[in-house]
């Protein structure tokens, strides 16, 4: 390789490793804010809760037999409206 493909590969290189960096950086201010937030109480509290843990007294209750709530209906389709129904009009 000559030493301009070498410069432009390096050059290359260099912008996908900042861009890595970048991302890294991100990914641990995240990390750190999720961390300072355990050190308040209403944060930790609930994600023991979400954990399933209760304070001591507390009586802990399973409900089991709960179905999944069924999915929305779809929509049905206009084909009136839309690509579709433009080439359709056009058409017929």
């Amino acid at each position: 390789m000559g030493p301009v493909r070498d410069y432009m590969r390096q050059k290359e290189q260099l912008r996908t490793e900042q861009l890595e960096l970048i991302e890294a950086r991100t990914v641990r201010d995240d990390l750190s804010r999720q961390i300072k937030a355990l050190g308040r109480a209403d944060v930790l509290e609930t994600r023991a809760r979400e954990l399933g843990m209760v304070r001591p007294g507390e009586i802990p209750y399973a409900v089991r037999g709960i179905a999944k709530p069924a999915p929305p209906p779809k929509a049905p389709v206009d084909e009136s409206t839309g690509v579709w129904g433009f080439i359709t009009g056009f058409l017929g």
